[in-house]
């Protein structure tokens, strides 16, 4: 595998973090696969062609808009309101906004050339406790959609042929981000808002297919699975990446970093 692409891989955190405080900010860190694809991965899985497309932008994103008037004399126009999905809680208890925009939608994942769709709760970085198992919770009502039960763990020579697909075609495939999301569950919350719960260590045994949850179900528990440094630095990637899709995206898709906190700001307003 080609490390320098990985930061390297074992000293991925490392490297953002020493970044962050460089530049006097928070820790910065970086997460795996980020993108919609219907299969669950597993050590042996054939990778199919992939179609030279990446992730809509935007295009899914509820925002509002504003027209200036024409005439040179007038005042500069309001800015829009945000509108979205609002009234979700955290995914886990006493968490709050991730800190940094590494951790926030639209950031760079250059080692496999694409970009991050959704939220990264990690220790330290985000307000709760977190580590190997600490409970992953529903963050509204709704019903299960996908719960990846017979999931089977990555490879190392899974891992090094994604490295090499994805720096070979520039972008990262759909297939190719659903196994870097290791194992899953999806909630479906009604109106198009579907939330995905990533890397997880394990399922409730209670979480399958159809079943309906309430806000703060447990639905597993945190864990690094998908994570190329599942396979190279066991241990270091432990993170819940969770992500709101609104139809076919993510919310916040191709907006700028200020928007996209601030949209997200709002959907946990209750």
């Amino acid at each position: 595998m080609d490390e320098s692409r990985h930061g390297p891989l074992s000293s991925r955190r490392a490297f953002l973090t020493r970044s962050a405080f460089a530049a006097g900010g928070l820790l910065l860190f970086a997460c795996g696969g980020d993108d919609e694809a219907p299969a669950t991965a597993t050590g042996t899985a054939t990778i199919p062609p992939a179609k030279a497309t990446e992730t809509p932008r935007a295009s899914a994103t509820p925002t509002a808009s504003a027209t200036p008037t024409a005439a040179a004399s007038a005042p500069p126009a309001a800015t829009p309101a945000l509108t979205g999905p609002t009234g979700f809680a955290y995914p886990i208890a006493g968490a709050c906004m991730p800190a940094g925009d590494q951790l926030m939608p639209n950031a760079p994942r250059t080692y496999r050339n694409g970009i991050h769709e959704g939220l990264d709760f990690y220790p330290g970085l985000a307000c709760a406790p977190i580590q190997r198992g600490t409970p992953i919770l529903a963050a509204k009502d709704g019903t299960v959609v996908r719960a990846d039960l017979a999931y089977q763990d990555i490879t190392l020579a899974l891992v090094q042929e994604l490295d090499a697909r994805t720096k070979a075609q520039g972008f990262s495939d759909p297939v190719t981000l659903d196994i870097y999301r290791g194992r899953q569950v999806w909630v479906d919350h009604g109106g198009g808002i579907v939330t995905r719960h990533c890397h997880m260590q394990f399922i409730d045994p209670a979480i399958k297919v159809g079943v309906a949850v309430k806000t703060g179900s447990v639905l597993g528990g945190v864990g690094e699975s998908g994570t190329p440094e599942f396979i190279t630095a066991p241990n270091t990637e432990l993170h819940l990446h969770w992500e709101l899709r609104v139809g076919e995206s993510f919310l916040g898709s191709g907006l700028p970093p200020a928007t996209v906190r601030a949209l997200y700001e709002r959907v946990f307003t209750r």
